[in-house]
């Protein structure tokens, strides 16, 4: 059942339009992403309360775009 559920959301981030056209980037865009919040945060650099909530959102799109990767 959790299998079903991981290739469901795997086929529903593929047909996000213009994802898939950088498939084999999304989730290297996802962690320089990552790494550009977390240098934001270290230095205190903007709203912190923003920065969480993007990087939150990062940390889901690279969990999907790792998903989808091993899937046909």
């Amino acid at each position: 059942m959790i299998g079903k559920i991981f290739e469901v959301l795997a086929v529903l981030f593929d047909k996000i339009p213009g994802l898939n056209k950088i498939k084999g980037a999304r989730s290297i865009l996802g962690f320089v992403g990552l790494a550009v919040v977390a240098g934001l945060q270290a230095y205190n650099v903007g709203d912190p309360d923003i920065l969480l909530k993007v990087h939150m959102g990062l940390l889901g799109f690279t969990g999907l775009a790792l998903n989808a990767k091993g899937r046909a």
